[in-house]
């Protein structure tokens, strides 16, 4: 079972991926995950209903796939966005 990361971050923008096959959302971040430097978390929806709106902050339940090039790539649990 992979475990649940709890993210409060700043939606920066939304993006399609290379292909244009899903979209994505950048978030900030500065910092370190288990020992690795990360510059930006990339989070992408279960499905295409979640709409996230740039520059509003958020509490994210996401689920991690992987680190890549101090990206951390998760998906979209649940969010919440923090007024």
């Amino acid at each position: 079972m992979q475990d649940l990361i709890l993210i409060i971050s700043r939606c920066v923008s939304k993006r399609k991926s290379v292909k244009g096959e899903c979209c994505f959302y950048r978030f900030h971040f500065r910092g370190h995950y288990l020992g690795e430097r990360i510059k930006e978390i990339r989070i992408y929806p279960q499905s295409g209903n979640e709409n996230l709106t740039k520059g509003d902050d958020y509490l994210l339940w996401v689920r991690k796939r992987r680190v890549n090039n101090e990206i951390l790539e998760v998906d979209l649990i649940s969010h919440k966005k923090i007024i």
